[in-house]
């Protein structure tokens, strides 16, 4: 059985290792990578970690029979809200994860910041997250003007 729920700071080493699994297993999905990560972790530890609890928005992770198998972070500041960390573990695809992250994260959306959008960045060539997110109702908004390897995407409520 799937669930998606929303992680607190004081369960930080879950993220931390999701997160840590993302960069090692699909390097290619981020813009940051393993090395800098551990380098980070190694300097600051659990402040690091806490750091993405800080900015306002839900963390949220997926869960097969109460295993960790996949997470994504909304932050909610100016303008559209941004979908970041998106990553669901190779042995959940196909499975529906990654469909009940996203709506996860609109739901919450939408409940604590009716009308607002939700764009997110992914690689170009990554053509089964792009089918997800397509499926999950994002359209195409055009290059990413910070990563030529990436295009932006955004879901816009209906009104």
């Amino acid at each position: 059985m799937s669930a998606v729920r929303e992680l607190g700071p004081e369960e930080w080493r879950i993220w931390r290792a999701l997160r840590l699994r993302a960069l090692r297993e699909d390097p290619d999905a981020f813009a940051s990578t393993l090395a800098s990560t551990l380098e980070r972790d190694a300097q600051d530890g659990e402040a690091y970690w806490h750091g993405y609890f800080t900015r306002p928005g839900p963390a949220l992770i997926a869960e097969v029979d109460g295993v960790p198998v996949g997470m994504a972070r909304v932050v909610v500041e100016d303008g559209p809200a941004h979908l970041y960390s998106m990553w669901v573990a190779p042995e959940a695809r196909g499975r529906g994860v990654g469909a009940l992250l996203i709506t996860a994260a609109l739901d919450r959306l939408a409940a604590h910041h009716p009308g607002l959008s939700l764009r997110l960045e992914v690689v170009e060539t990554n053509l089964p997250a792009r089918r997800l997110y397509e499926r999950s109702g994002f359209t195409l908004v055009g290059p990413n003007p910070e990563d030529a390897t990436e295009i932006l995407m955004e879901h816009v409520p209906d009104r």
